[in-house]
């Protein structure tokens, strides 16, 4: 058998996973596994009775690979396309944190936003994700994912990861899905494999270490930091872990698993750090390594006064969500809207980092009505019924390619587009036309040629 992986990389493992390089070269013969992780905030049946992913309660497996670009429901937002062993953070982490409490968590390397409307889909309706792209042509795929996803709880930043020590001590939690050589994606991304050597592996572990010692200030005492990589190679796994170990106060936590799902238990060489492998010939999944670490040293999370009063808004949005409890404000021409309790973090965070997005944008104010944005329709409390229209298969498709379509309206005004119940986006009859207002950037380009 002609091995498909890159033979120096068997040198980066460590010595005592080694044994496993022939059944590694076998595994990458066959085809990646295709996973969802579903949208807890949105109705979507489709896919409950596919196998469970055993360490992410809303994960599934799928026996094939569907034509998602033809789905109105991924388009909804009502799931997400996710490699299954990066879905192992909510296994990990639900045995430290308890997401019931308020919690203000960082995403540090974002795009393109699996793990942030995981990390949200977890938290309690009060907490906070910052989630951060340092580089600016990725913000706009994490943007629309999030966007997707409809929780007015993320926040995206396009920040440098040094600005984050200006934020001493804010964070409970701060992922570090750090940039990697990928050579745990070989198998569904085959370009990497061209990609690698092992100069690229040690510029990478460089990199991680750059990139640790620049968030750690943010971290809150008794925070935790989950470090991840879709990498094999020690150099960017255990010997991290050994360096974090060794550059700062903190302890790493051991995961209690269940040895049905055939996870690999490792310790870092100097410090005996505790890791977590994920390799595609014993999992169902492509390659990972996670580590956690809880920080010992530092300063408590700051404290924000809670808000009891909200401004009545310029303009009334009450039959778009419940203003209860959210405080509205204008930009420009547009009204956003963010959790009353959040006020005095926008406060604290607009001044020391660049924040990009934040709540839900609820759209534009035009004399005194309102262009109801793209997001407000996808937002997952949004309760507008005044006029809805229910749209099947073959014309939410042409929808969303922005596309000619019949549909019968009663009345003008604007109309909530939805699909099997969940909304589409907008569209506004006219009397003798409509108008389709979802984004032209999002549009199906393809054709649906089945």
């Amino acid at each position: 058998m002609e091995s498909k992986l890159p033979i120096p990389l068997k040198n980066t493992l460590p010595e005592s996973l080694r044994k496993y390089w022939e059944e590694l070269e076998i595994a990458h013969t066959k085809g990646p596994v295709v996973s969802v992780r579903m949208n807890p905030k949105k109705r979507n049946p489709q896919f409950e009775l596919e196998e469970n992913i055993p360490w992410c309660h809303s994960g599934r497996y799928l026996q094939e690979r569907p034509r998602f670009t033809f789905d109105p429901l991924f388009h909804a937002g009502t799931y997400y396309v996710q490699e299954a062993s990066s879905m192992f953070i909510e296994y990990a982490l639900s045995q430290y944190l308890d997401f019931s409490q308020t919690i203000y968590a960082l995403d540090l390397c974002a795009a393109p936003g699996g793990k942030s409307t995981h990390i949200a889909s977890l938290m309690s309706e009060d907490s906070l994700l910052v989630s951060n792209e340092v580089i600016g042509s990725r913000v706009n795929i994490l943007s629309e994912n999030v966007l997707k996803w409809g929780y007015d709880s993320i926040w995206i930043s396009n920040s440098d990861v040094a600005h984050f020590a200006k934020l001493q001590g804010f964070f409970d939690l701060v992922l570090v899905d750090a940039p990697c050589s990928g050579s745990g994606l070989f198998r569904k991304m085959p370009e990497y494999c061209n990609a690698w050597n092992t100069d690229l592996v040690n510029l990478c572990a460089q990199r991680q270490k750059r990139i640790l010692q620049d968030v750690y200030e943010a971290v809150a005492q008794n925070g935790f930091i989950v470090y991840m990589t879709c990498s094999l190679s020690k150099d960017e796994n255990e010997d991290i872990c050994d360096y974090i170990m060794t550059s700062f106060d903190v302890e790493s936590c051991r995961i209690k698993l269940d040895p049905k799902m055939g996870i690999v238990e490792t310790q870092s060489e100097n410090r005996g750090a505790y890791g977590y492998r994920f390799f595609p010939h014993l999992i169902k999944g492509e390659g990972f390594f996670l580590a956690l670490f809880k920080k010992k040293d530092g300063c408590e999370r700051p404290q924000f006064p809670s808000k009891k009063m909200n401004a009545k808004p310029s303009v009334d949005v009450s039959k778009y969500f419940n203003q209860e409890g959210m405080h509205i404000f204008s930009k420009n021409e547009n009204l956003i809207a963010i959790q009353l309790q959040h006020k005095e973090i926008l406060d604290y965070l607009t001044p020391r980092i660049k924040l990009v997005r934040k709540g839900i944008l609820i759209g534009k104010k035009l004399s005194d009505d309102l262009i109801p944005s793209h997001e407000l329709a996808l937002y997952h409390k949004n309760w507008y019924d005044l006029h809805k229209v229910e749209l099947d298969l073959a014309n939410a498709i042409l929808f969303l390619q922005k596309e000619p379509f019949h549909v019968v309206l009663s009345a003008k005004g604007w109309y909530l587009v939805t699909y099997e119940g969940v909304a589409l986006g907008w569209l506004k009859n006219m009397g003798n036309r409509f108008n389709n207002y979802y984004p032209a950037n999002y549009r199906i380009l393809r054709k649906n040629i089945l």
